[in-house]
């Protein structure tokens, strides 16, 4: 057991402080990772971190195997394959001065040991670039936006943070408490910062229009993955259910030569009683869901460190027409009885005179579940303000 964990053990729990008690749980979750470990089939375990080369195991058939040393890789003269001028050694960045930029003689044998040492280099204490950019992304998912804009990217090429001093506040914050994103969340969810309002002011925006300095929170849209939960969520239909196998929403027919033929449209969204989170969704990449990529859900086959945001007549209709919210406004139709209920159960807030009197004659007119359908197409649903 680590030295902070058995220490934090022997103080009593209400007396422990949060670094000892994310010792414990630390503990606790190595403790049931080795032991989920244990229950996998040979040929899935590998062995990244390994000192020894027998403890490597073949994934072609399960044996273990003695590992050959990792492949020379050379330095060439101007990119040109058959003019080598050197070895490349295994290292990192230079750039990180407060650690070293090539890893030991030790290393040099052991693809295992240079994995394991880049690994540590990677999740070391004193690696600035890790705890900032977690810290960084953190930040851009509550604000729509990093503190350095370019959240892949810090170095020359990539932007410079409009608060440094902030960012490396909070890097130390999460690193300074195990690592812990909870804490990072519920830091920056209860800061005066996160908790304004969006409302736009004239003279600041005259001062600084592109809202750098954070004089107002700014105006987010959900993503077509969040506008997904967010629509099962109001008619209670969301699998919050951790783990488990991903949920295929279409329907698989003959493949033409290697590609699939996936039919999202005809997909029965009653099939099931409860839909997962958008997280386990099963997604091909060439054959993507034509809903989700109208609504700008990213190419798989390329990284997205940053949503983009467009606005199209295509969104329009099929945030009116598509087969899902048709059916999900239906789904919240049969859990209401008035126009009010649809306003708390989508908008989370009570209707205003004008809205109940608005809202009560159009249900009148075209049913509760029209109505729903309209609420989940409102700015006020689609735009977290």
């Amino acid at each position: 057991m680590p030295a902070l964990a058995s220490a934090a053990l022997a103080i009593p729990a209400d007396k422990r402080t949060e670094a000892q008690r994310l010792a414990l749980a630390a503990h606790v979750l190595r403790l049931r990772a080795a032991d989920e470990m244990k229950k996998l089939p040979a040929p899935a375990l590998v062995y990244a971190a390994g000192k020894k080369a027998d403890v490597l195991l073949a994934v072609s058939k399960g044996t273990p195997t003695t590992v050959a040393k990792p492949k020379v890789v050379h330095i060439l003269k101007r990119g040109e394959f058959d003019k080598p001028i050197g070895d490349a050694e295994s290292g990192a960045l230079s750039a990180v001065k407060v650690l070293p930029a090539r890893f030991t003689k030790a290393h040099a044998g052991d693809e295992s040991e240079r994995r394991a040492a880049l690994a540590d280099w990677i999740a070391d204490d004193k690696n600035p670039l890790t705890w900032r950019s977690i810290a960084n992304r953190v930040w851009h998912y509550h604000f729509g936006r990093g503190i350095c804009d370019t959240p892949s990217d810090f170095g020359r090429m990539g932007g410079a943070p409009s608060h440094p001093e902030l960012l490396d506040w909070l890097a130390c914050e999460l690193r300074d408490s195990g690592g812990s994103l909870k804490h990072l969340h519920r830091l920056i969810v209860t800061s005066a910062a996160y908790r304004q309002s969006s409302e736009h002011r004239d003279d600041a925006a005259k001062l600084d229009g592109d809202n750098r300095l954070l004089w107002r929170m700014n105006r987010l849209r959900l993503d077509a993955d969040s506008y997904r939960d967010f629509v099962l969520a109001a008619a209670d239909k969301l699998d919050l259910t951790v783990g488990g196998p991903s949920e295929r929403q279409f329907i698989t027919g003959p493949p033409v030569q290697l590609t699939p033929t996936l039919d999202y449209a005809a997909y029965d969204w009653s099939a099931l009683p409860k839909h997962r989170r958008s997280i386990y969704r099963f997604v091909w990449r060439g054959v993507p869901d034509p809903f989700m990529d109208t609504l700008d859900f990213p190419d798989l086959g390329l990284l997205a460190p940053s949503r983009s945001f467009s606005a199209s007549s295509l969104q329009s209709l099929a945030l009116y027409n598509n087969s899902f919210v048709l059916h999900f406004s239906g789904e919240l139709a049969k859990q209401i009885t008035t126009p009010a209920d649809a306003v708390r159960s989508i908008l989370l807030r009570e209707p205003t005179a004008d809205e109940l009197r608005n809202f009560t004659a159009y249900a009148q007119k075209n049913g509760l579940a029209a109505l729903c359908r309209v609420l989940i197409n409102s700015n006020e649903f689609l735009f977290v303000n």
